[in-house]
């Protein structure tokens, strides 16, 4: 959870950064950035500053396009996008699939399809799918970094001294440990389903994410206790 203004100050933060990298988006506003606190923040930035994100939206159809900008040392928790299977409203959860509410906190449906529809994650990729299925695809996404440097954490042998190790008491949390150096004009590739996460340099980090699109509360994070959506609250008198 997050304080409005605190909010408002992590925009502004992000916005300045997005202008000092000299990346072009006419009309860009600080209230034109999300700000995403995976649910661990408590009203102010101090924490939020260590973990999170912000995110401007370049255009979210078929195809999707974002700038991630993190803040210096800032850390993007494991997470990843795999393929999904919608069911009516009533429908069971079948053999060879998950529940999704059982890997995403506090899962409320998508806007298309409703909170009421049933939405199910496959156990193996070439599990079948439902007569009565809508499939929505595994996200692949492409990286490409602007400014700044960072560690991103991928499957495959794991790096012995990383450039910008994962936060300790986030390791427990963390599987995927193979470390992609990031620094302005290189990319990579993820194919949907692959557990990855981000640590920012001193300098901070900005990246434009290419991908299909983009459902975030789909997002299952390895640790069960994150919540995409930053609630965000008005601070009280007394706070």
């Amino acid at each position: 959870m997050l304080y409005r203004d605190s909010v408002s100050k992590a925009q502004k933060l992000y916005y300045d950064m997005i202008l000092e990298s000299g990346f072009p988006i006419k009309g860009l506003k600080p209230e034109d950035l999300e700000v995403v606190d995976f649910g661990l923040s408590q009203g102010e930035l101090d924490y939020f500053k260590r973990v999170g994100l912000g995110i401007y939206v370049l255009v979210n159809e078929a195809e999707c396009g974002k700038i991630l900008c993190f803040l210096p040392n800032q850390y993007m928790p494991e997470h990843r996008h795999q393929s999904v299977v919608v069911m009516p409203k009533g429908s069971k959860i079948m053999k060879g699939y998950i529940d999704l509410k059982k890997l995403v906190k506090d899962f409320k449906g998508l806007k298309e399809f409703g909170e009421e529809a049933v939405y199910m994650v496959p156990e193996k990729e070439n599990t079948p799918i439902p007569k009565k299925g809508i499939l929505i695809p595994g996200k692949q996404e492409y990286f490409h970094t602007i400014k700044g440097t960072g560690s991103m954490f991928v499957p495959g042998k794991p790096t012995d001294k990383p450039t910008y190790p994962i936060p300790e008491e986030h390791c427990p949390h963390t599987t995927a440990l193979h470390e992609v150096f990031l620094e302005p004009g290189v990319g990579f590739h993820l194919a949907a389903n692959t557990p990855h996460s981000v640590v920012a340099g001193p300098e901070g980090l900005i990246v434009i994410e290419f991908s299909l699109k983009s459902r975030d509360p789909l997002d299952i994070f390895t640790n069960p206790k994150i919540d995409r959506i930053t609630h965000i609250k008005e601070r009280s008198k007394m706070t």
